[in-house]
């Protein structure tokens, strides 16, 4: 799997550049986690999967190509983790 990860990013929540970035381009899923002790700000991009990790499709088939999954948001604030399940690839918003 390839990945393209950048350290000293600038956290979205306390803006400093704290963060660590981790981007898998094959499959379009995303993670990041500030390190800053007083933040802890976290956020993931991750396809939905079933009990046995197999990808949820939209139409429940077997067709996984990427406007068939459902993209699941995971975000981490004041130690609070709220899943979203996105109507839309991330990028497409």
């Amino acid at each position: 799997m390839g990945s393209i990860i950048t350290y000293d990013m600038k956290c979205p929540e306390c803006k400093q550049e704290t963060g660590f970035h981790d981007f898998y381009y094959k499959n379009d899923e995303e993670y990041f986690f500030c390190e800053n002790d007083d933040c802890r700000f976290s956020y993931k991009y991750e396809w939905k999967r079933d009990e046995d990790s197999k990808l949820v499709t939209r139409d429940g088939t077997e067709n996984y190509k990427f406007d068939n999954l459902i993209m699941l948001e995971t975000v981490v604030k004041d130690g609070v983790e709220t899943i979203t399940e996105l109507n839309q690839n991330k990028d497409d918003e």
